[in-house]
């Protein structure tokens, strides 16, 4: 591609990203969503009554939201997919527009909106985007559960997920191996969602709960097969993740190994999730960044691992890699 065909394509990127946003946001704020949320597909003629809208332009904005995988076309009329129906059940349905609105004040004083990674508030945050983090997740869960499995040559595992949130990524190892255990940390109201991920698995008897702080829980030593570090250390300072993975190592057995999931930088050059991803992490976390995946390894060496590679998850968001290490 030459140098202008690269700029037109990124000046049409630019253009659709904000004219599908305002798109959206017009279908949200009219009321089009609303209309079809019953779960009934109706004509355009019956979204455009409902909402007060003239048909021809009502539908014009329907296609734009077919385009964007938010409504298909049924028996002569719409119907929301899936995605509007997650949209529009959970917290997201405003795409984070509450920490975006948020952004002058972040460039200015440099304040995030709030602190999720503040010990005395992330119970509560978490806890209400833990299942929606699961749903978003899923498929890259689902492969490095794939990427894991294929190395696993011992049978059943023991292992231990720290910051667990829902517990995705370990139990869906979990299920693959027949016999293996999860033991999930994290605060309590969280952990009652990786309870529900465990009985929609089927799984509810291979999971155990620890409560708490993962940096003051107790846990046992050189018990686990492998620890799991999920959309953790982006929340730590470089001192939170050298203590984290100090006390990790003491509870894995000998050859055991930790896989560190998270968003690291260099995967896609000009990467736009990734750098929304930093950017977002600022407006709601007073100490959250995206390391480098060679300063974890660094620190991994530090603390006691060998053998640390990346290895890039090729699933949406695709933005996150695990990087996996041992003892």
């Amino acid at each position: 591609m030459n140098e202008r065909a690269e700029e037109l394509a990124a000046y049409f990127r630019l253009m659709n990203a904000n004219g599908a946003a305002h798109a959206y946001r017009e279908a949200v704020r009219c009321g089009v969503l609303a209309t079809l949320a019953g779960g009934e597909t109706r004509t355009v003629e019956d979204i455009s009554r409902a909402c007060g809208t003239l048909a021809s332009p009502t539908r014009l904005l329907l296609d734009v939201l077919e385009a964007m995988s938010l409504v298909v076309r049924s028996n002569g009329g719409y119907a929301l997919t899936p995605l509007a129906r997650v949209l529009g059940s959970g917290g997201y349905r405003n795409l984070g527009d509450e920490y975006w609105a948020h952004l002058p004040r972040l460039l200015k004083t440099g304040e995030p909106l709030v602190a999720m990674d503040a010990v005395a508030t992330s119970e509560e945050h978490y806890r209400a985007q833990a299942a929606a983090l699961a749903w978003m997740l899923s498929a890259a869960a689902e492969e490095a559960a794939e990427l894991l499995l294929s190395e696993t040559t011992d049978g059943e595992l023991n292992i231990l997920d720290v910051g667990a949130g829902a517990a995705l990524w370990s139990l869906s190892l979990a299920r693959r191996v027949p016999g293996s255990r999860v033991t999930a940390v994290d605060w309590a109201g969280v952990l009652q969602v990786a309870r529900e991920t465990a009985a929609r698995f089927g799984l509810q008897d291979r999971l155990q709960t620890v409560t708490g702080n993962y940096h003051e829980v107790e846990l046992p030593e050189h018990q686990f097969d492998l620890a799991i570090l999920a959309n953790v250390t982006h929340l730590e300072t470089p001192e939170g993740n050298r203590a984290l993975l100090t006390k990790v190592r003491e509870t894995l057995q000998p050859g055991g190994r930790v896989a560190i999931v998270d968003v690291f930088p260099g995967q896609r050059p000009s990467d736009l999730n990734r750098t929304l991803y930093a950017l977002g992490l600022a407006l709601r976390t007073e100490h959250g960044r995206v390391s480098t995946h060679e300063e974890l390894e660094r620190l991994m060496g530090e603390t006691g691992f060998r053998n640390a590679r990346l290895i890039p998850l090729e699933a949406p968001p695709h933005v996150l890699g695990m990087l996996l290490a041992s003892v």
